[in-house]
């Protein structure tokens, strides 16, 4: 009778210990017992249906990783589309490509997406099909409904005019959540055919590692864990009633093998052929703008694959008139000759800054 109380009593406590949550602290170190800092945690919260699908309650910006048999693990963060589709590498190495739906097909290069009336920077269009969508259209004028649209926001005329905007009309009313709102996502898993892959493993980051290589988090026991780091391999385990973790991670193979990779070219040159060509263009009109202290503006661009210079973002300024000169300059930039990998041109993204102390030139 004492044994099957003290079984019941085993069972009873293992049960409360798989239904809460503990408090775990880990720290990462590599082969050299150097602490490894920035490295993710991410544990697994739940598996897809038989339709490729995972349903979460979670805020903006929230750190997915997908683990489907037979195929790369895949990260996903959370932004503005209650849809969010993956779809997988295959653990060859294959790289698998994404189709916008029909009606979605532009040749605006990177438009700013308004949808629903509000701007979505990261509304991603192959979420979504047509059945999905009501209508688009599209417009690269700066005129009353565009400037009350980006009134709020560092979007400018010539962004309009050199991006376009593609507007969109969804069927459905989606509720984009903010940074600080927790929104329903459904996340969905399928190949490349199209097909969703069930049991996919859906993983949450619960946090990330700090300089001595420790973080703390909360997660149930028997949940499989995995930490990402970008020079180091993949580590997994199973998390148990020890809340006290120590991992050592191993550190990736260098690639061997030729470099396919040529960055996008200027006039013949790099980018500082590029900076010569804007400090002829440009000097003039920053001079006029200068002031008593200095001056700094930290642009980012992107040279896209046809050698256009698109998605002109400002990331950092202290002076808003010298940040439009700026941004208006590298916007009127010259073709550029793509970059290219593997023999294919691709979207090459740089950053850009700009000092000009005092008064003075820079």
């Amino acid at each position: 009778m004492k044994r099957l109380i003290l079984l019941l009593a085993t069972v009873a406590t293992s049960l409360t210990l798989a239904a809460q949550s503990l408090n775990y602290t880990l720290n990462l170190s590599n082969e050299g017992s150097k602490a490894i800092s920035g490295a993710s945690i991410f544990v697994e919260i739940g598996r897809t249906d038989e339709s490729g699908c995972y349903k979460i309650n979670a805020k903006y910006n929230t750190n997915l990783l997908i683990d489907a048999q037979g195929y790369s693990l895949t990260g996903l963060i959370l932004k503005a589309d209650p849809l969010q589709r993956v779809v997988p590498h295959s653990a060859t190495g294959k790289k698998n490509t994404l189709e916008y739906p029909p009606s979605l097909k532009c040749e605006l290069e990177y438009p700013l997406y308004v949808v629903n009336g509000v701007f979505v920077p990261s509304f991603k269009p192959y979420n979504y099909t047509d059945s999905q969508i009501a209508g688009m259209t599209t417009t690269k004028k700066w005129n009353k409904v565009t400037k009350a649209i980006f009134k709020d926001t560092e979007i400018e005329s010539i962004d309009v005019a050199r991006r376009g905007v593609a507007m969109i009309t969804t069927k459905e009313s989606l509720a984009f959540n903010t940074p600080k709102n927790k929104a329903q996502y459904t996340v969905v898993v399928v190949d490349t055919e199209g097909k969703p892959i069930k049991d996919a493993v859906v993983y949450v980051r619960r946090g990330r590692t700090d300089d001595t290589g420790s973080s703390e988090f909360k997660a149930k026991a028997g949940r499989r864990a995995i930490i990402t780091s970008a020079k180091y391999e993949n580590y997994s385990t199973t998390l148990t009633e020890q809340t006290n973790l120590s991992a050592i991670m191993t550190r990736k193979p260098k690639q061997k093998g030729i470099e396919t990779k040529h960055m996008p070219s200027f006039d013949g040159g790099s980018i500082s052929k590029f900076r010569q060509w804007f400090m002829n263009y440009a000097r003039e009109d920053l001079q006029k703008y200068s002031q008593a202290d200095d001056t700094t503006v930290v642009a980012q661009f992107i040279v896209g694959k046809s050698g256009r210079v698109v998605c002109v973002e400002i990331i950092k300024q202290n002076n808003p008139r010298a940040a439009r000169i700026v941004k208006n300059a590298i916007y009127r930039s010259p073709q550029w000759s793509p970059g290219m990998e593997d023999g294919k041109p691709v979207n090459v993204s740089y950053i850009f800054p700009v000092n000009l102390r005092g008064t003075e030139s820079y």
